[in-house]
């Protein structure tokens, strides 16, 4: 299903938990995972600017030399790639690296290429406060062409998967991608509608059954009342699921549309989430 994951490697907690989530799924596919490390170049022009930072390298330390900075974050990406290499062959699996340099997310975004789907972390090295989504991750998510998993905040088997399903074409698509996951693993799927009408929302999932079945794959649908984002997350709590599977309109705009339900279970849930385009 997923034959090449790209990862993205910066020494933080998220990356960790971005690369242990693609060895547990490329341990299920047999994927080759690309280790890639994204050398900000936000960090090099800082010291051209002497002991007076531009505005974008605020947090970023001002290096006493730009040469004498490069070399370091030279050492310390081959240091990443290696460990990463390391890791990712210790469990059997096969491993390519890549180098970049530029604005992370715009680089991340153009080598997912490269790959079937990208695996992110939900913090990286600067945006590490507990329960929040980092910049670079949010940005990666909403302008990535590719698939996105987003790890989530322990390690997690991605046995119990569930997906948000409201009949339009970004959840259809999700839909057949839970599907396709849940067959390759050999697992049940969770459908979950949130819908004020019940007589609708059942008729609506009853479509989704069809599909499921049609594909041999093993179901319960559900539907809930109240908030969208609220119900769900609820349901994944009180559930135990462990991946969730939600779509998303593709761009490469700057910002997710208000109110994109994407990007609020993202926020309120802290399982692995797959991103469908």
């Amino acid at each position: 299903m997923f034959t090449r994951l790209l990862v993205g490697l910066d020494g933080s907690s998220g990356a960790e938990a971005a690369l242990t989530t693609a060895i547990d799924l490329a341990r299920r596919f047999r994927s080759t995972i690309v280790l890639a490390v994204v050398t900000d170049i936000r960090r090099l022009e800082a010291p051209l600017f002497g002991t007076t930072a531009p505005p974008w390298t605020e947090g970023v330390p001002v290096a006493p030399a730009a040469a004498e900075l490069g070399a370091a974050m030279d050492l310390r990406a081959r240091k990443l790639l290696d460990a990463g290499a390391a890791l990712v062959e210790a469990a059997g699996l096969r491993a390519e690296t890549v180098r970049a340099a530029g604005l992370v997310d715009d680089e991340l975004v153009r080598l997912a290429g490269q790959a079937e789907a990208l695996v992110v972390g939900r913090r990286g090295e600067l945006h590490g406060r507990p329960g929040s989504l980092g910049t670079v991750t949010v940005n990666v998510v909403k302008r990535a062409p590719k698939t996105v998993l987003v790890a989530g905040e322990h390690p997690s088997p991605c046995e119990r998967p569930v997906v948000a399903f409201d009949g339009g074409d970004t959840s259809t698509h999700a839909l057949a991608l839970a599907a396709r996951y849940a067959d390759a693993v050999g697992v049940p799927l969770d459908v979950v509608h949130v819908t004020a009408d019940r007589a609708a929302g059942e008729e609506l999932l009853a479509r989704a059954g069809a599909f499921l079945s049609s594909r041999n794959v093993a179901f319960e649908t559900h539907c809930l009342e109240g908030d969208v984002v609220r119900a769900v997350a609820d349901f994944v709590a009180r559930e135990r699921s462990d991946l969730l599977v939600a779509g998303a309109h593709g761009g490469r705009r700057r910002s997710w549309s208000v109110g994109s339900h994407a990007e609020k279970l993202l926020r309120a849930t802290s399982i692995p989430v797959i991103i469908d385009r």
